[in-house]
């Protein structure tokens, strides 16, 4: 499935272009290969990218963390990653950094997991920002670097309970820079 959307950050404008990536290919890659698929290494341009390919990066660094750290890998899940992106998405357009939302019906994270169906389960949720860096894959490593060095998203990370993830951004123009606020959603699924 492609997402294309349009996030707006004060007057300044960011589109996000046809992805070049999609959700089939998840399996096809690992942390350890995942940037001979070369567009990973391509730069962010400041008005145009390919949320799902940071998306996918965000993912394979985060078991790249996982895997130097002896546990097992954690399994793409499209309900999670929607959840993640929504999240995302609204922290840029309604310009607030939280694990608290101000939309009605989405205030807290249990109440956006209901909505993509999951109630009642073992789950967490990491957020960040940071400006983009040289690639998708590069980027992809500053947020992991930022939430393994905070315990409280490093043990998210690092929970061998959880099972599956998924990984949602959302990219902003402020002034001449470009920034990335990212979630995480884990998950244990019997």
């Amino acid at each position: 499935m492609k997402r294309i959307s349009i996030l707006l950050a004060a007057v300044m404008m960011a589109t996000v272009v046809m992805a070049q990536w999609t959700m089939e290919m998840y399996d096809q890659y690992t942390y350890a290969d995942y940037t001979t698929y070369a567009p990973f290494n391509q730069s962010l341009e400041s008005t145009d990218y390919d949320i799902d390919l940071l998306e996918a990066a965000v993912f394979y660094e985060t078991n790249r963390q996982r895997a130097l750290n002896g546990l097992s890998q954690l399994q793409f899940d499209y309900n999670l990653m929607v959840c993640a992106h929504n999240h995302s998405v609204d922290m840029v357009n309604l310009d607030f950094f939280s694990h608290t939302s101000p939309v009605e019906g989405k205030t807290s994270f249990t109440d956006r997991m209901r909505q993509v169906g999951y109630d009642r389960c073992w789950s967490a949720e990491n957020i960040a920002y940071c400006a983009i860096e040289s690639s998708y894959a590069e980027t992809a490593k500053h947020l992991l670097n930022q939430w393994m060095n905070s315990s409280g998203h490093r043990a998210n990370i690092l929970n061998a309970r959880y099972t599956h993830i998924g990984c949602g951004t959302a990219c902003y123009l402020d002034g001449s820079f470009v920034y990335v606020k990212a979630t995480q959603n884990f998950m244990e699924k019997k």
